[in-house]
């Protein structure tokens, strides 16, 4: 056991002298957009709760109850003891929101893309991912087992190129294409209509990860395919219950095959325990609000546009602040901090090598103070007056 402490210690000892080591901020008490760090309190402009629901009081408070009625946890998984109605309610509103036959909830977005992929593609078949596409849906067409292609990021051209180049030796096999909505650390948009149209050419299917678009993009908060005029049901489509609804989880919405096999071959539905019925709750709560009240998105959309304009960039409610070296996105980081605002630095391997960055994330919560403070302290540390 010494020498695996030695061995790990020297791992460590390479990540610090590359600016690769990470630590965790504990955080004491939350308020709004603003975090209680080490007893200072911080605006925070690295969480995905974009719409404010996590701190709704109608949220809450139906986790609240959940908690009371079914406890704080699912006991089993979905197979055995796992599903309640709460797990039927949430399934049946995202299916109706989304307008699928059916929906599967996961206990992560992660689980949701392993268990989806790993269920829809196999050895015989062909995957082809974009190449920034989030780490869950690279491990997801690793773990499958399929042929594994990638393509330059949004480039539709390669890809289909892509797809011809490997199309006859899959003939007898699946072909899936796998891309987010909105890229979590670029915060830019699959070009949804262009990409639907290759893999109909080709004969392939376009698999989504909608986890930063659902309930946030569109005129009725349907995510990506909303917003870039393509029905869902010519896609398969995932999405997260943790980012703009404020809970926890992940799902997928289809026909009824779909939800049938996942509920047969996605293994993290199988042996998992389910999503805890308090994260249900208050998912499908957050939904509810979601459908009938535009006001958070409205506020969202605001706070996009105003910072875009005091920083010079397109509006998203993701933006990346890309400085280089590992060790310029961490000093940037802590210059920020030392200004009360808390955006920890992103580098490899969760972005290339040479992209090292900030990633700001723009909640309805945010106050104009927030953002010109923000606005404020970028311009003088990135743009700094010559003496």
């Amino acid at each position: 056991m010494q020498s695996l402490w030695h061995e790990l210690s020297e791992e460590l000892r390479t990540l610090r002298n590359r600016d690769l080591f990470r630590t965790l901020a504990t955080l004491e008490e939350v308020r709004g957009a603003e975090v209680r760090v080490d007893g200072r309190w911080l605006a925070c402009w690295c969480g995905n709760d974009y719409l404010g629901l996590s701190l709704h009081p109608a949220v809450v408070q139906a986790a609240a109850e959940a908690a009371a009625r079914w406890g704080a946890g699912a006991r089993a998984s979905r197979l055995l003891a796992g599903s309640t109605a709460l797990h039927a309610g949430l399934e049946g509103a995202l299916a109706e929101f989304f307008g699928a036959e059916g929906a599967v909830a996961f206990a992560s977005g992660y689980l949701a893309n392993l268990g989806t992929l790993s269920a829809l593609a196999g050895p015989r078949d062909l995957v082809v991912v974009d190449r920034l596409a989030h780490a869950s849906l690279i491990d997801a067409c690793r773990a499958c087992r399929a042929t594994f292609r990638v393509f330059p990021h949004n480039d539709a051209a390669e890809l289909s190129r892509i797809l011809k180049r490997h199309g006859a030796a899959h003939r007898a096999g699946r072909r899936l294409v796998v891309t987010e909505g909105v890229f979590s650390m670029d915060g830019d948009r699959a070009p949804l209509a262009e990409l639907l149209n290759i893999v109909r050419r080709h004969d392939a299917f376009l698999y989504v990860d909608d986890a930063h678009g659902a309930g946030v993009l569109g005129d009725t908060g349907r995510g990506s395919p909303e917003e870039a005029g393509v029905p869902h049901e010519h896609l398969l489509y995932m999405g997260t219950l943790g980012k703009a609804l404020g809970a926890q989880g992940g799902f997928v919405v289809g026909p009824a095959p779909l939800i049938a096999l996942l509920h047969n071959r996605a293994r993290p539905f199988i042996y998992a325990t389910a999503l805890a019925p308090p994260a249900a709750a208050a998912a499908l709560e957050a939904l509810r609000i979601v459908r009938e009240d535009p006001a958070p998105r409205a506020r969202l959309r605001r706070n996009v546009e105003r910072l875009g304009a005091r920083l010079g960039v397109p509006g998203s409610h993701i933006i990346p602040v890309i400085v280089g070296p590992a060790r310029r996105a961490c000093e940037l980081s802590e210059a920020l901090l030392a200004r009360g605002l808390l955006a920890p630095a992103i580098r490899p391997p969760t972005v290339p090598e040479g992209t090292a960055r900030l990633r700001l994330s723009v909640s309805a919560l945010h106050t104009d103070e927030h953002i010109d403070a923000l606005a404020s302290a970028l311009r003088e540390l990135l743009h700094p007056r010559p003496l």
